[in-house]
Formats: C-alpha cells, sequence, structure tokens
C-alpha cells in the first residue's frame, strides 16, 4: 500500500503537482510513520516546500520595501502577509524535523530561515543551531561556511541582508529607465551573505 502512495507521490511530482504529493505522502506518513521510504520522501517534499516559502517570504518582503517605500538604513517591520509567509516556512521546517529531529538540511534550513526573518534575534538561534550540526558532523564543510558568514556582521551590506546596489529593491533606475540589479540579478539581497 505504501509503494502505490508513493509512486502517486511521485507521479505527481512529474507532473508538477508538488501539493498533491505532498497531500499523498502525508497521508502515507499518518499510516505507516516508521517506513523509511515514506518518511525519506515526506522530509524531501516538506524540506523542497520550506524552501519555496522561505524564497517566497523574502520575495514578498523585497516587494513591500519597494511598495511602502522603505529606505535603505531603515528599520520597518514586517507586513502581516510577509509574517505569515515566514510562519509558513517556519512550519514546513517542523515537519520536516518531526520525522527526523538530526536532518542536517532540516537544522539549516530552520537556522538560515531564523537569521534571514531577522538577523538581530534570530543570529544567535541560527549559530547555535548550526555549531550543534558541525559538532555531530565535523565533516560538513557547508555548515562551516555558513557558521561563518553569520558570525560577524556583514560589511557589504552593513548587515542588513539588502543588496546595497539596489538598496533591497532588485532593480534601479537610471535615467528614467527601470532595469535589473546587475549586482544581485534582481534579488534585492546581498550575495555575501543574504543567500543562506
Amino acid at each position: 500500500m505504501t509503494d502505490d502512495w508513493t509512486a502517486e507521490a511521485q507521479a505527481a511530482l512529474e507532473a508538477g503537482h508538488p501539493d498533491e504529493a505532498r497531500a499523498l505522502v502525508d497521508r502515507a506518513f499518518r499510516e505507516h510513520p516508521d517506513d523509511p521510504d515514506v518518511r525519506a520522501m515526506h522530509a524531501a517534499l516538506h524540506l523542497a516546500h520550506a524552501i519555496r516559502l522561505s524564497a517566497r517570504a523574502r520575495e514578498l518582503r523585497r516587494e513591500a520595501i519597494v511598495r511602502r517605500d522603505i529606505p535603505y538604513d531603515t528599520e520597518f517591520e514586517d507586513d502581516p502577509e510577509v509574517m505569515r509567509a515566514f510562519d509558513g516556512a517556519a512550519a514546513a521546517i517542523e515537519e520536516v524535523l518531526a520525522v527526523d529531529s538530526h536532518s542536517e538540511k532540516g537544522l539549516m534550513m530552520k537556522a538560515s530561515l531564523l537569521f534571514r526573518r531577522d538577523r538581530e534575534t534570530g543570529r544567535p538561534a541560527a549559530l547555535e543551531i548550526l555549531r550543534q550540526v558541525a559538532e555531530g558532523n565535523p565533516a560538513n564543510r557547508q555548515v562551516l561556511y555558513e557558521i561563518r558568514k553569520i558570525e560577524l556582521p556583514c560589511k557589504k551590506c552593513g548587515d542588513s541582508g539588502f543588496c546595497a546596489r539596489c538598496r533591497g529593491r532588485g532593480s534601479r533606475r537610471i535615467l528614467g529607465m527601470e532595469s535589473k540589479c546587475e549586482a544581485c540579478h534582481g534579488q534585492g539581497i546581498c550575495l555575501a551573505c543574504g543567500i543562506l
């Protein structure tokens, strides 16, 4: 029976229906929580979902900065829509960690989201998580790289996390013409520290 559900989930993924695939795997996981294939697929689909939701939250924040015309060096609070998007990403990560509380990818994603959401309060929590991952697997060079990126405030962007060239907007206006920022490839984030 689990083979049928995982096969259906795989077919839904290949057809470009990740929500349907996730629903099928969630159902299979509720029925067979100890099946290793179901657990692995459950964790993978929820991690991919968390990554998409996190990217969407970041994009909503960038759009809000442009819409609200927030100056570059100004502290601001996220819109409720942006906060809900970050909450959704955090919930998806918790789904991954509920299946495997030691998932390196899940823990690293959680640390990244905490840091991305709020650098000031998220930095200590993110570093604590990443150091635990590093202790568990000292050979993981990616986690060591991320620790270094988070430990010290970024000099390139003033630790705002936004592209200093376009001021977080993703585009620049030159001679009245709007064009995609070539420094951040239109993402509005600092490429030195913002992509974690």
